[in-house]
């Protein structure tokens, strides 16, 4: 309903419905898997984040249409709303508490089908150039902290969970640049999240999540890397030094997807604590070598 509505508020309703419909879904999925326990306490704690979410997003609408006092304070609701719905910092938070409490049902929709419509309403809205700075700005912010937040994750729930993290700088960039290319790069995306909770649900193929993580993390020659690089060179044209901060985040989950992957099936790490501060360093001093380098070319 959403991807086919024509205005603000058909969009609006559309993710509602969605919204209500995900919640019964988690809950009977913790009816039958585990008798209610923990999957019912992360759809209680979905809940709320969207249902807040949800009551700011319509007061900044109203204030925006209604008021034109008002317009600053009805676009800061609107960032705000926005940031809850999607898990972007500062209300990052629940989404790997979700995700690494429900079942992979729940993974899915919560990972991949709610995040649909929220961009999508974005890529219409014509943000003002403030609005869609702040949003960049926050969900790189979240891009960090979901790539540090991988490291510290000892089940692939929570890797995907900080995996959807770490990709929200792609997805707000493309759907404020190129509505095209963000279809494009959430339509991959979805692809290999949906493989990869199949292959996990059914705990048959290790080795194929193996590679879809390995895939997600932009490894050449898998389809996750075309991805990106589609979303970089969509971005090339804006900004330089965010195509910068994405890639070097990108290559360092190459390292954090690798890592959990074996922690997870064969039951040790790959590397300690050190060797990830090494690794982040070496990530890091790259390009912000070669930016310095820029102005000299």
């Amino acid at each position: 309903m959403s991807l086919v509505s024509k205005g603000v508020m058909g969009v609006m309703v559309g993710m509602e419905l969605a919204f209500f419909g995900v919640i019964p879904l988690m809950l009977i999925s913790s009816v039958k898997q585990s008798g209610g326990g923990n999957e019912s306490e992360a759809a209680l704690v979905y809940f709320v984040f969207q249902g807040v979410g949800s009551v700011i997003m319509f007061l900044s609408l109203v204030l925006l249409v209604s008021s034109s006092y008002l317009y600053l304070l009805g676009w800061c609701m609107f960032i705000v709303s926005m940031s809850m719905k999607l898990g972007v910092f500062p209300f990052h938070s629940w989404v790997v508490t979700v995700t690494g409490l429900t079942s992979w049902t729940g993974v899915l929709f919560v990972l991949v089908v709610m995040k649909l419509a929220p961009y999508w309403m974005l890529s219409g809205m014509g943000l003002p150039s403030l609005a869609s700075v702040i949003l960049v700005t926050l969900s790189c912010i979240t891009t960090a902290l979901g790539a540090i937040g991988a490291c510290n994750q000892s089940t692939l729930r929570g890797v995907l969970g900080c995996s959807s993290l770490s990709q929200s700088g792609f997805m707000m960039s493309l759907s404020l640049v190129s509505v095209y290319y963000y279809m494009w790069y959430f339509a991959v995306y979805s692809s290999i999240m949906g493989v990869m909770v199949v292959s996990s649900s059914l705990k048959n193929s290790p080795t194929l999540v193996m590679v879809m993580l390995m895939s997600l993390s932009g490894m050449p020659p898998l389809l996750g890397m075309f991805m990106k690089f589609g979303g970089l060179y969509c971005l090339s044209g804006t900004s330089l030094s965010l195509c910068a901060y994405l890639a070097m985040w990108s290559l360092f989950g190459f390292f954090y997807y690798f890592n959990a992957t074996v922690e997870v099936y064969y039951g040790f790490p790959l590397m300690n604590k050190v060797d990830w501060v090494v690794i982040l360093m070496n990530v890091i001093m790259g390009p912000i070598l070669f930016m310095s380098l820029m102005p000299m070319m």
